[in-house]
């Protein structure tokens, strides 16, 4: 039977949220002792000083909300004792949306108690007020947006108010990862879209991302997604020829201007991970002998293949690709 940690990471794993997505954050790293004592004006910092940086700023308060869980009840109380504050507000909204997941655990629906689902729905709501007004306070910010789109997911909310929060996200920022990230999981058939509608807009995607911009590894999330609901067999379902030459292609533009983003070890990490069951093994070793062996994720895609698949884990793939499990060089 599964702890209860392992059953909120499957929780986790099934909304496609990452907990470690980006490159190295020395500044997180120095203040993890601190956050997870409960000192939220380490967190306040950490999330202040990412005003500019969208992605960054994503990758932060999913990291930090994530560690606050614990600490919810006094985070709200300095919240509401600084109503103007944008980044505590943005704070308190994804760490209740967190704090949700855990109420409800990793389990399936009928094994969750009507009391659990009345908890977890009351959480997501209370996560509305304080995402809104971090919205109002920094109009710019798409983050807020991102987070109001996963608890719309978790509410299930109608489908033309999450279309509606993606308008407003991407006005913001029209290539923020994250935000495509969580729009992949919308458009799922197990959320509130379908197979041909996540593959189609994540072919798009890519086609339109500009140079470097990682987005085109969002190809391989919808193929995971669209694998999983059909029960095909990972090597059988990308082993097509028309999904490795798609791989192949969203690589190669990629990798041919590639630069610095937040988002790169993720990318490298799907990207990898997609070559590799497409019978790419060269391209898949470029990708993964460019991330850390510890840079795995709790996310994508690795809490699906090594969770429903023997010998297609993140160590067992990097042995055969003749890659060492310590970090990249």
């Amino acid at each position: 039977m599964p702890s209860t940690v392992i059953r909120i990471l499957r929780a986790l794993r099934d909304l496609g949220i990452s907990t470690d997505a980006g490159r190295p954050d020395p500044e997180f790293k120095a203040a993890e002792n601190d956050l997870y004592r409960g000192d939220l004006d380490a967190a306040w910092k950490l999330v202040a000083a990412t005003t500019d940086q969208h992605e960054l700023r994503d990758i932060r308060v999913g990291k930090i909300s994530k560690i606050l869980v614990r600490h919810v009840e006094e985070l709200g109380k300095v919240a509401a004792a600084n109503p103007e504050d944008a980044d505590l507000q943005l704070l308190l909204g994804a760490t209740r949306i967190k704090h949700a997941w855990k109420v409800r655990t990793g389990a399936t629906a009928d094994q969750v108690s009507r009391e659990q689902f009345e908890q977890f729905w009351y959480l997501l709501g209370g996560a509305y007020d304080p995402l809104m007004r971090a919205a109002e306070l920094r109009p710019a910010d798409p983050v807020p947006w991102d987070e109001l789109q996963w608890r719309g997911l978790g509410l299930q909310v109608d489908r033309g108010e999450l279309d509606e929060v993606w308008r407003e996200l991407t006005d913001r920022d029209p290539y923020h990862y994250g935000g495509h990230y969580s729009r992949t999981q919308v458009l799922c058939a197990k959320w509130q879209g379908s197979d041909a509608e996540v593959l189609e807009f994540t072919a798009e995607v890519a086609e339109q991302a500009p140079p470097g911009v990682p987005l085109g590894a969002l190809t391989v999330a919808a193929h995971l997604e669209v694998m999983l609901s059909t029960e095909a067999e990972p090597l059988a379902y990308f082993g097509r020829p028309e999904v490795g030459a798609q791989l192949v292609r969203v690589s190669d533009d990629w990798l041919a201007g590639l630069r610095p983003h937040d988002r790169n070890i993720e990318a490298h990490h799907l990207l990898g991970a997609g070559l590799y069951l497409a019978g790419e093994r060269e391209r898949a070793r470029d990708h993964l002998s460019r991330v850390s062996a510890r840079s795995i994720t709790d996310g994508l895609p690795w809490s699906y293949l090594g969770y429903h698949y023997d010998k297609l884990d993140y160590r067992a793939i990097r042995k055969s690709l003749g890659l060492k499990m310590k970090d990249a060089g």
